[in-house]
């Protein structure tokens, strides 16, 4: 049965492929070179080619392209005064640049119920060192209470401890692709200030540059 193997580029990482081509593949083969080797007849109906073949060609399969558009990631955050902030898997981010991204936030008492957040300002922040100044964070984001406006972030759920951060093209369209620090601090109406999750936010190179 013909096969192919071949060595590409996968998503991340370099990757061997080996495919079944009569089960794998639809399409047709374009050979644009030669191939170099002798068949050999051992007795019909088979047969060998030797030695190894080289084929030089290019083949033009039907690809069905299956992808899914990230609207919105949870990000989940607890209100501490004592013991460490725990980074939470779930609220790791990865998305593409020039990509929109909703974070739905959840802030709730280490003791399991929601934050009020009536009267809160909120902040989502994107910074390369924790150690860096405000002034120069790659990304800045506050609600209307906080300076900013509720495009930005929006208490969507004041009693239920909700609020959501709103990414758009503009924000990434001249990072450098990489892992960065975020957190989302909050300071409620009675003039508490509290750090609810801080972890890692990676921004993958895409390939269409415009969406014009």
């Amino acid at each position: 049965m013909p096969t192919i193997i071949t060595r590409g580029l996968g998503y991340d990482e370099p990757t061997i492929v080996y495919k079944d081509v009569a089960s794998a593949l639809v399409g047709s083969v374009v050979v644009e070179d030669r191939l170099i080797g002798v068949v050999v007849v051992e007795e019909p109906p088979r047969a060998r080619v030797a030695p190894l073949v080289s084929v030089f060609g290019t083949i033009i399969p039907q690809v069905a392209v299956f992808g899914q558009a990230v609207v919105q990631q949870r990000l989940l955050g607890v209100l501490k005064e004592e013991g460490p902030l725990m980074s939470l898997e779930v609220n790791k981010i990865t998305m593409f640049i020039r990509d929109d991204r909703t974070l739905a936030v959840s802030v709730n008492e280490d003791t399991g119920g929601p934050v009020n957040l009536t009267g809160a300002k909120v902040w989502f922040t994107v910074k390369a060192r924790a150690t860096d100044d405000d002034a120069h964070a790659l990304i800045r984001k506050r609600n209307t209470a906080a300076g900013g406006s509720d495009t930005e972030i929006d208490i969507t759920d004041a009693t239920g401890g909700k609020a959501e951060v709103y990414l758009v093209p503009g924000d990434t369209v001249d990072m450098d692709p990489g892992t960065y620090l975020y957190d989302v601090q909050v300071q409620l109406a009675n003039g508490k200030t509290y750090t609810i999750t801080r972890d890692k936010i990676t921004f993958k190179e895409d390939v269409t540059k415009t969406a014009s």
